[in-house]
């Protein structure tokens, strides 16, 4: 059973598009971290390989350490080893890449066409970033500090899977 089993079953989260079998998950991940240059985190590599174009209804996040109800976010889909789908990770990062920071690999998307990407090199790697597309900045090869458009969520990706949970009416009370 892998780690994140029990809370995808909780968030009643569903596969918008099956793995296909014949996709070589080991081939595919060798390509992913050659094209973005390092490795990919242990822990988000555990996720992928069970969930990938993983969607959900109605579960939500808040940024890190936030005490706002306004900065509840919403999750719709998980990228993944999809290769040719829209919910591909690398497809994503191609598309991507020179609008977010160097570091920065898209791994999710809610229904606005925002990202949650997670930090694969430097002092943050491992966090988990929410990206507002329409306050996009242009992004030089390696930014000293964050743009206003980017929101730090989870310090690394099970306390981001942790921190997920379905969105309750009186959530806005």
């Amino acid at each position: 059973m892998n780690k994140y089993k029990q809370k995808m079953k909780i968030l009643e989260g569903y596969c918008v598009v099956p793995a296909k079998p014949e996709v070589a998950y080991k081939e595919y991940i060798k390509n992913l971290e050659y094209e973005i240059g390092c490795e990919i985190p242990s822990d988000y590599l555990t996720f992928i390989f069970n969930y990938s174009g993983f969607a959900f209804n109605d579960v939500v996040y808040n940024f890190y350490n936030s005490s706002e109800e306004d900065d509840k976010q919403l999750l719709s889909v998980c990228f993944g080893i999809l290769p040719g789908n829209g919910y591909d990770l690398i497809i994503n990062y191609r598309t991507f890449k020179s609008r977010i920071p160097f570091n920065f690999l898209p791994i999710a998307c809610d229904a606005f066409g925002n990202l949650l990407c997670l930090s694969v090199i430097g002092e943050d790697k491992g966090y988990v970033y929410f990206w507002l597309h329409d306050a996009e900045e242009t992004i030089g090869e390696k930014p000293s500090k964050y743009p206003e458009d980017i929101h730090l969520v989870s310090k690394s990706f099970d306390e981001f899977i942790n921190s997920l949970h379905k969105y309750e009416e009186d959530d806005d009370e």
